[in-house]
């Protein structure tokens, strides 16, 4: 199970839906130098070997375009050499499973340029999407809350944006905790599967203005 979208870097080794071994950090360092360094530490520990491995969980974004396209192209590279499944979740369910939170549960990232990614979802023993995940400025997040009631934000409180919320919990990404809601996972084709950014890179932004200028 991998999550490298953001800041933040989860892996784990998950059996029959339960934690077996995971690493969790939120130190700025690349997850390309780091997160095979990781995958092979829990497999040592834990005492499994690749062989025993029967499908890969991996965040499909939204998130920071290196550290979506890192993890994606591990998991299917796993996937495929490996021949198991692969199954994919947004980034944003994750840290709100994550955090053990219940109700409407709105969690949000930084995306640069005063937006944000977030996504409203209601948590009980279901996984129910009740805002779609998107790209937003915090004026349209903030218009959302208000349609529903009792909402709670969930940030890493170790961003910048997050001086200017209002009350929130801190929440960062375990990739283990997904298992426990199947509902939020996606079987995909290894081959066709592409990262989930929900917005576009600023080079396909310039490729476009130049075609319409």
């Amino acid at each position: 199970m991998i999550d490298t979208s953001n800041r933040p870097l989860s892996v784990a080794i998950n059996e029959d839906g339960r934690m077996v071994a995971e690493i969790n950090t939120t130190v700025r360092k690349t997850h390309s130098a780091t997160i095979m360094v990781h995958i092979n530490h829990l497999l040592e520990s834990s005492g499994y070997r690749r062989n025993d491995i029967d499908r890969i969980v991996v965040a499909r974004g939204p998130g920071s375009y290196t550290g979506v396209r890192i993890g994606v192209t591990i998991a299917k590279t796993l996937a495929q050499a490996l021949g198991v499944e692969l199954y994919s979740v947004s980034s944003l369910a994750v840290i709100a499973a994550s955090s053990g939170a219940k109700g409407n549960v709105l969690p949000m990232f930084d995306g640069r340029r005063g937006n944000v990614y977030s996504g409203l979802y209601h948590v009980s023993e279901h996984f129910e999407e009740v805002e779609a995940a998107g790209y937003k400025s915090l004026k349209t997040v903030y218009e959302e809350m208000e349609k529903h009631e009792e909402v709670c934000l969930l940030a890493d409180g170790s961003e910048a944006f997050t001086e200017n919320l209002p009350k929130y919990i801190h929440a960062v990404p375990r990739i283990t905790t997904v298992e426990q809601y199947p509902e939020i996972l996606r079987r995909e084709n290894i081959h066709e599967m592409v990262p989930e950014y929900l917005k576009i890179s600023e080079a396909e932004k310039n490729w476009i203005n130049q075609q319409q200028s």
